[in-house]
């Protein structure tokens, strides 16, 4: 099974607004309401690539239940920590014409302490039933930045390879308990690594540096350019999206990563994890509401995907300590 770790699942709302601009006035001709969140994204595709998957973190309120109701509808199991607050609104305006977004994403709840060590020993319980598990997105307010490193871990002692795909402090602590991979996309990277990084070959070389500090894949996202994956035994990848006509570049991050999961619990190789995944980040941008995309739009795309191996790695052939 697959654990999926959302710490700030919220209600998305995605508008389609033809020729949007500040300060207007404007009726949608597309709109939809749904559980969002990183990690609801990922539990989502990941589940419909047909891989058993549960999804935890914080959702409290009205909020909170139409979030689980609406993922056990669709299959997701679901086993969060309900807290006293509502979960945050997420709005994401989408002008097709002008192929622009424009999001406002709301902070999220406060977690009291007591709320937070719910979780903590909720993570445990899942663990000891998960193959793999994905902490994905931003945590809301009360949680320490200190807590994915914390739950990483925790995985490790349990022998569960942990996929990390988040931002800033966050995942600067989280890379210190080594997970098994992390997915930056190069904004992300070049806060982490407190410099630019701007193309595919920098990002080679950033992903080799963190690759020497411990991580075993490092899987950075390009956008629309595609992806580069540098790791410890697999050595130095280039791969290039199928192309489609986009129409919303949200949660095409989230859709990489559950089907570089689930590709890799249902027993592929390196090479069609990350063709997977690529193709999962494809379907999605040809999408309008997040994470919508099917089995079948991804599976078609993986054969489109331009893979090619670079090198033969040059960090040590040896996996890290993973004690």
């Amino acid at each position: 099974m697959l654990t999926v770790l959302c710490l700030n699942a919220g209600i998305d709302r995605t508008y389609e607004v033809d020729e949007f601009s500040v300060g207007g006035y404007y009726r949608p001709t597309r709109m939809r309401v749904q559980a969002g969140g990183k990690g609801v994204n990922v539990a989502r595709i990941a589940h419909r690539l047909g891989v058993e998957t549960i999804i935890s973190g914080f959702a409290g309120g009205a909020g909170g239940g139409l979030i689980s109701r609406q993922l056990q509808t669709e299959g997701v199991l679901t086993d969060f920590v309900a807290v006293e607050e509502e979960p945050r609104v997420c709005i994401n305006i989408v002008n097709r014409r002008a192929k622009t977004q424009t999001r406002v994403d709301e902070i999220g709840p406060l977690v009291t302490p007591t709320e937070l060590d719910r979780l903590r020993g909720k993570w445990r319980e899942l663990l000891a039933k998960s193959k793999a598990a994905v902490i994905s997105g931003s945590a809301p307010r009360g949680v320490p930045f200190s807590l994915y490193g914390e739950l990483i871990h925790a995985a490790r002692g349990a022998k569960v390879p942990v996929i990390l795909d988040t931002r800033d402090e966050l995942l600067a602590e989280g890379v210190k308990a080594r997970p098994l991979m992390i997915k930056p996309n190069l904004e992300e990277l070049s806060t982490l690594l407190g410099r630019t990084v701007q193309n595919a070959q920098q990002a080679l070389a950033a992903g080799q540096e963190l690759a020497e500090g411990g991580l075993q894949i490092v899987l950075i996202s390009l956008g629309a350019g595609g992806a580069v994956a540098v790791t410890r035994k697999q050595g130095h990848w280039i791969a290039k999206p199928p192309k489609v006509e986009p129409v919303s570049s949200v949660g095409c991050g989230d859709a990489l990563v559950a089907g570089f999961a689930a590709a890799s619990l249902l027993g592929k190789g390196f090479g069609d994890c990350i063709r997977w995944g690529m193709a999962a980040g494809a379907a999605n941008a040809a999408r309008f509401e997040n994470a919508g995309c099917t089995r079948e739009e991804i599976t078609k795309l993986i054969p489109e995907v331009q893979l090619s191996r670079v090198d033969e790695f040059s960090v040590a052939d040896t996996p890290a300590d993973d004690t």
